[in-house]
């Protein structure tokens, strides 16, 4: 009787393996092969997998794929050290010459320097100051018949003057600078009851423009100036600065 059960539970396991279709394929599921064969039966015989085959030959490179879209622009990166200098650079060609300048036109000049060597006593009135020795004139601008410098030239200019009194008690003098008939600056000296000789000197900056005039006066009433070949009387200006 088992050996009979057991003949029957053959048969039946054999009957299950021919229900499958044969298709000779073959395929690795889950770490196993197994094949299929058709042949009016259904078996399958399953079998543990074969060894790795050798690394096929690569195939033909494909088609060059469509450009994707341009990606986003990165964040800038850490600034580089700076390189070495290079070489110095041949000398160029030498420019065209420039136009030439013009100079400046040179300032005027005026200046002048008079002496008086004679004494004046006593006027009536008041008197210009005359002055019959001309140390320099440049620019011609003092007129000696009359005694008066005449600008020819705007500007800033310095004059200076001297005085002296007679040898004499109670002589004195009183001199002035004067501008287009107004009072600069003056100088006094008085003698008292003492005979002797009293000198002095002023001097003013004043702005002129052309055709304004400067002399010396002397005032009058018992008033005297002294001088002689030691030139004790002078009168002298300049241009400092024209406009």
């Amino acid at each position: 009787m088992a050996q009979a059960r057991l003949l029957v539970s053959v048969v039946v396991l054999f009957g299950t393996l021919m229900t499958q279709t044969l298709a000779e394929e073959a395929h690795e599921e889950d770490g196993s092969c197994s094949k299929q064969f058709n042949n009016n039966q259904n078996i399958t015989v399953v079998a543990a997998p074969g060894p790795v085959g050798p690394k096929g030959d690569m195939g033909p490179r494909g088609y060059v794929g469509t450009p994707g879209e341009k990606g986003m622009m990165g964040a800038p990166g850490k600034l580089g050290p700076v390189g070495p200098a290079g070489e110095k650079g041949d000398k160029g060609e030498q420019g065209p010459a420039g136009e030439k300048g013009t100079s400046p036109p040179a300032p005027p000049v005026v200046a002048f320097s008079v002496v008086r060597t004679t004494s004046l006593v006593n006027p009536e009135v008041n008197t210009v100051l005359t002055y019959g020795v001309i140390l320099s004139n440049v620019g011609g601008a003092y007129n000696q018949e009359t005694g008066k410098f005449v600008a020819t030239v705007g500007g800033v200019y310095f004059f200076t003057f001297t005085g002296m009194t007679q040898n004499l008690p109670n002589t004195n003098y009183f001199v002035r600078l004067m501008k287009n008939g107004a009072k600069m600056v003056g100088l006094h000296e008085n003698n008292g009851g003492s005979p002797h000789y009293q000198s002095s000197s002023n001097s003013a900056i004043l702005q002129l423009q052309p055709g304004d005039e400067v002399w010396v006066e002397l005032a009058s009433g018992g008033r005297s100036l002294y001088s002689d070949g030691n030139r004790f009387l002078t009168f002298s200006g300049f241009l400092i600065h024209s406009y």
